[in-house]
């Protein structure tokens, strides 16, 4: 309401009269500014209105955007799902034919190898009866052609025996049970020993190793590990061979067997394992090549890992991996 203003007689009119004539105009006068805010109000509404409505669009915008990604991230991971199946598949089609030629190669080697055994008894029978019923019949060269037959027949013996084994420690059963690392290596280490009594080696044995593993081809590993430390130690005076276990940062036992003999290139690292390869010429240290191939073979069996450090005229170090076994 607009202000009362005072009472004053207007001019040609009665008193009354012209305090309702005033009373009208601030009325109406009143009347105008309502109306005036009202219109102002009106402004501020459709200007927020409109502000909404751009705040809505825009939002709405928003959304589709983000359902659009959303579109577009299911179909790529449906896709990607897609291929992982695939892939799958694929793997296990070709892990599946990669065992079936594995065992297909083991057969076959197992039986190569078998068969060879009878010519190759056959052949070192008749030099060795060459050598001793014609011996006075043949001459110097004669006799050295019938021994070089006989070496051959008898390395050609042993790479058939290791073939045998190599084939054989993929194909056996296991068995695992608890087992003295340690007593196992002390037992190899004598028996060399009594082998070759002359020779002054220095064994280094870790006390209580033990692991689970199975015995037969465990002795196995530990066989061929440490008959090659003795083999390559052999042209050391102060020979050195020694068995413990280090520290692996995971519930597995790693156990060692270091020398201090030829040792070998780290370059060549990786040809360590596979078969048939050697790193040192027969003339120098005797061999097959075959035994590391067989240790790798077993490790992995049981689940664990092997490698090996050196240096050339330094000595190796070759290492495992095995579950430990219970404690008692």
């Amino acid at each position: 309401m607009g202000v009362v203003r005072p009472a004053a007689t207007a001019p040609g009119f009665p008193p009354d009269r012209a305090d309702h004539a005033r009373a009208t105009l601030n009325l109406l006068e009143d009347f105008v500014e309502e109306k005036q805010q009202l219109k102002d109000t009106q402004l501020a509404v459709m200007n927020i209105l409109e502000d909404a409505t751009a705040d809505r669009l825009k939002a709405e915008a928003a959304v589709k955007a983000t359902l659009s990604i959303l579109e577009e991230l299911s179909a790529a991971q449906a896709e990607i799902g897609a291929l992982n199946a695939e892939l799958e598949v694929r793997v296990d089609q070709r892990t599946a034919e990669l065992i079936v030629a594995n065992k297909n190669l083991e057969a076959f080697a197992y039986s190569v190898a078998h068969d060879l055994r009878s010519p190759l008894r056959a052949l070192s029978g008749y030099s060795e009866a060459l050598t001793e019923d014609y011996a006075d019949r043949l001459d110097d060269t004669g006799r050295w052609y019938a021994d070089r037959i006989q070496a051959a027949t008898e390395r050609m013996g042993k790479l058939i025996d290791d073939l045998l084994l190599l084939a054989q420690v993929s194909r056996t059963d296991m068995n695992t049970e608890p087992v003295d690392l340690s007593a196992e290596v002390t037992a190899i280490s004598a028996e060399l020993r009594a082998r070759e009594p002359g020779r002054a080696v220095r064994f280094a044995i870790g006390d209580g190793v033990r692991v689970t593993a199975d015995r037969s081809l465990i002795r196995t590993v530990v066989q061929n590990l440490v008959e090659n430390a003795w083999k390559f130690t052999a042209k050391r005076q102060d020979a050195t061979i020694e068995f413990g276990t280090t520290a692996t940062g995971d519930t597995r036992i790693c156990c060692y067997v270091r020398d201090n003999g030829a040792g070998f290139d780290p370059a060549f690292t990786g040809k360590l394992f596979q078969p048939f390869q050697r790193l040192h010429a027969v003339t120098e240290f005797p061999g097959t090549g075959i035994g590391l191939a067989s240790v790798q073979r077993i490790i992995e069996r049981h689940g664990g890992r092997v490698w090996a450090e050196g240096a050339v005229g330094q000595g190796a170090t070759f290492y495992f991996t095995l579950n430990p076994a219970p404690a008692p």
